[in-house]
């Protein structure tokens, strides 16, 4: 939601309830050594499945691995999916997998990755969703899953499953990490069941990231915090009804530091002087800054309610639920303490959802679920721009006398904006068992999107003289049915071998392009992102079901990719969100992971992508020109994930164990232009672990560290906001991740 402006101007619980634990096993096998990964239950088609039996390339993350990986947030999971990146800066909720996903600059469009939790679509407020603390498994569904997941789908989908509340027994069970650079993790969360057919959970957690970004104005470091509590209720009231109630609150917030940091300026511009007056030594891996306050307060929270009912052999599942985001933002956007620009903004969200489902029993001829699902999504967003962007021009003469002294008076102005979003779907899956060893699988969805959006023409801001770029009002609305579809076939080679091949067409809905600076040349109306997908892969076990190896080639081809572009039918060729004609990725996934030997747990991933976008599609390179994007034509690009677990006796009491992670991240380009200067390198991201716990696993102590080498790496770069406005022709700014320092820590467990 921000980003526009810009371009404008352990699980937490380590040791899992022993309920949970019987019926869902970590992806990196059970904590037994005889465990098998055919027995790995998931729910990526709505309904329970084994992991080996669905033609669906996933990867699965179960509890003790997200803490062995410290992985706290949805973007700390790249960590752990091969095929799932973050599309620009960690913050800003903008996901991608196999190279689908990026920062929309309409508020109207939702992401192409669809954030489920707890089958509750997030929907616009995935943009904070909730921290990843007490976790049964995530899920991370690759290629379009509309028809079942629905219109935000059409690149894939994260689905995260928390630990159920167990009626079988109390149990406290705690994590805490501290770390260098301020960086801490506390999590809790406390079982109580309330009779025999009846239990609540509650859990909280808080997480503060490492201090990285320095503003040396003041001294203050962005330190992003997020505190977060959840209960969830369970009553079997009766043998056929089961009742789930959720509810959770996440308040993410920071206050100080410097947004992004100056990696490159002109050596004689009055920018670069600014900041060496402040102390800030521009370079490659310079993280500090020379700015006024920068605040961000996001509150998200929201409460479902799950019913299902046996009807004989069949299921019928309903889920309701509401949840609603409120932020509240300063950004100084012109990188010093001159008051240039600044953008203060408040916004709010709240999206309703309604789902039916009705699923047939396993087993039979027929094995699927089929429903109906209904969105009402309303949004509001004042964006208020101001400061004396045009004091330094008269040093160049762009504002000679006697206009010199009106333009070193602050300029701004307002900009409100309402969307309004509804979506109804009918939708259906199923498995044709034609025989033992053949299947077939059909699912379709048909549904009905209306967008809405108003924007307010721009109006002078509160002590402005004027306006910095006077922008025109927008009413507009996009109306479309869809049809989307999955078409393929299972077989299985041998025990345990299964084979597939599938094509897929999904769907993300249309937009109203509502930060168009001019309507009468800019893009209004957005078209319906529209993926093809075509997939073959294979899933096997081996070591007596110990270790599981699963491989996947694809090809994807978008119609009507949702992008970001230069409008050259603008005088400005102002840079505005719409369609690309095409956009194609294709390349290979493969995951390795279960437990070969006793005591060593491991999940091992590998993606090999390549992108292209078709001709015709113009975009701004750094230095302002257009430039044709399908003309930039990297090579595949290889992401590797890894972590292992060691576990070992010391004596009758005591065990040891030893971790490790490697994520090896390819080099990123920015921008599609793919220019060399706003290029990321290739980064090899090492950490682990090593401590002692009891033999009974209710007390743990382990020391670690992330980014063990120091190596710094971006997050994203780009050009530097207002840097025109203070001289300086050719800068680029960067964000730096909570990944980019070493950190290095010591973990506490313990259950009760």
């Amino acid at each position: 939601m921000r980003l526009y402006s810009i371009l404008l101007g352990s699980s937490l619980l380590a040791l899992a309830a022993q309920a949970q634990a019987q019926n869902s096993t970590d992806a990196a096998g059970a904590d037994s050594p005889e465990a098998n990964v055919s027995e790995i239950i998931v729910t990526v088609n709505r309904r329970e499945e084994r992991l080996q039996d669905v033609p669906v390339t996933v990867t699965v993350v179960g509890g003790e691995q997200l803490t062995r990986q410290n992985v706290n947030s949805v973007e700390n999971l790249t960590r752990s999916a091969p095929a799932l990146d973050i599309a620009g800066p960690t913050n800003y909720g903008a996901l991608s997998i196999r190279g689908v996903g990026g920062i929309s600059l309409a508020q109207s469009s939702e992401g192409s990755v669809g954030v489920v939790f707890d089958n509750v679509a997030l929907a616009n407020t995935s943009i904070d969703p909730p921290l990843l603390f007490d976790i049964a498994r995530i899920e991370v569904l690759e290629g379009p899953q509309s028809t079942l997941f629905g219109r935000n789908s059409s690149a894939g989908v994260v689905n995260v499953i928390t630990n159920a509340p167990d009626t079988g027994r109390a149990a406290v069970i705690a994590h805490a990490d501290f770390g260098t650079l301020g960086n801490i993790i506390t999590r809790l969360a406390v079982n109580l069941p309330v009779s025999d057919t009846a239990a609540l959970r509650i859990a909280g957690g808080f997480a503060q990231d490492p201090r990285v970004q320095q503003n040396l104005a003041d001294g203050s470091w962005q330190e992003r915090k997020s505190e977060a509590v959840r209960g969830r209720f369970l009553w079997e009231p009766s043998e056929t009804v089961t009742i789930n109630l959720s509810g959770d609150y996440t308040h993410n917030y920071y206050d100080g530091g410097v947004q992004w940091a100056v990696f490159q300026s002109s050596p004689t511009s009055l920018l670069t002087a600014r900041l060496a007056a402040c102390g800030v030594n521009v370079g490659p891996d310079n993280t500090e800054g020379c700015a006024g306050r920068n605040k961000s307060d996001h509150k998200v929270f929201g409460f479902s309610g799950q019913v299902d009912v046996a009807l004989g052999d069949y299921t019928l599942t309903s889920v309701s639920a509401i949840r609603r985001r409120n932020i509240d933002e300063l950004v100084d956007i012109d990188s010093t303490t001159a008051d240039r620009y600044f953008q203060p903004q408040t916004g709010s969200n709240r999206n309703l959802s309604q789902e039916l489902r009705l699923s047939t029993p396993n087993g039979g001829f027929v094995e699927g679920v089929a429903g109906l699902y209904y969105s009402n999504q309303r949004l509001t967003n004042s964006v208020t721009q101001v400061g004396a962007i045009l004091a330094d021009l008269p040093l160049i003469g762009a504002c000679p006398l006697p206009a010199a002294a009106l333009c070193a008076l602050p300029f701004g102005q307002v900009r409100d904006t309402a969307v309004q979003t509804e979506g109804y779907a009918v939708f259906g899956q199923a498995t044709l068992n034609v025989s033992p060893d053949f299947r077939v699988v059909l699912g379709a969805r048909v549904g009905r999107e209306i967008v809405k959006a108003q924007t307010a023409a721009t109006t002078t801001a509160p002590g402005a003289v004027g306006q910095v770029t006077p922008l025109p009002a927008i009413d507009a609305a996009a109306r479309d049915t869809y049809f989307g579809f999955r078409a393929g076939v299972q077989y299985d080679v041998a025990d345990n071998v299964m084979t597939f091949a599938t094509v897929t067409r999904g769907y993300k809905g249309p937009a109203v392009n509502d930060q168009a600076a001019g309507v009468a040349g800019s893009q209004l109306i957005v078209r319906p992102e529209v993926p093809t997908a075509y997939e073959a892969g294979f899933k096997s076990s081996f070591a007596g079901g110990r270790v599981a190896l699963n491989a996947t080639g694809f090809y994807t081809r978008v119609k009507d990719y949702q992008a970001n572009f230069v409008d050259n039918s603008t005088p400005a060729n102002l840079l505005v969100f719409g369609n690309a004609p095409t956009f194609r990725s294709w390349g290979a996934t493969a995951n390795l992971f279960g437990q070969p030997v006793k005591g060593l747990s491991l999940n091992l991933g590998a993606t090999l992508l390549v992108r292209r976008y078709g001709e015709g599609f113009l975009v701004p390179n750094a230095f302002g020109q257009q430039v044709d994007a399908s003309t930039f034509r990297p090579g595949g690009a290889l992401k590797v994930t890894s972590s292992a677990e060691y576990s070992f006796a010391l004596s009758d009491k005591f065990g040891g164990f030893i971790q490790a992670d490697v994520v090896r991240n390819p080099r990123m380009f920015s921008n599609a232009a793919g220019d060399d200067v706003l290029s990321i390198d290739n980064w090899v991201n090492v950490g682990g672990r090593i401590g002692v716990r009891t033999a009974d696993e209710r007390f743990g102590v382990a020391a670690f560290v992330r980014n063990a080498f120091d190596t710094f790496r971006s997050g994203a770069r780009f050009v530097t906001p207002t840097a025109l406005q203070q001289l300086d022709p050719v800068s680029f700014a960067q964000f730096a991740g909570a990944e980019s320092r070493r950190v290095i820590g010591i973990s506490l467990d313990a259950r009760f």
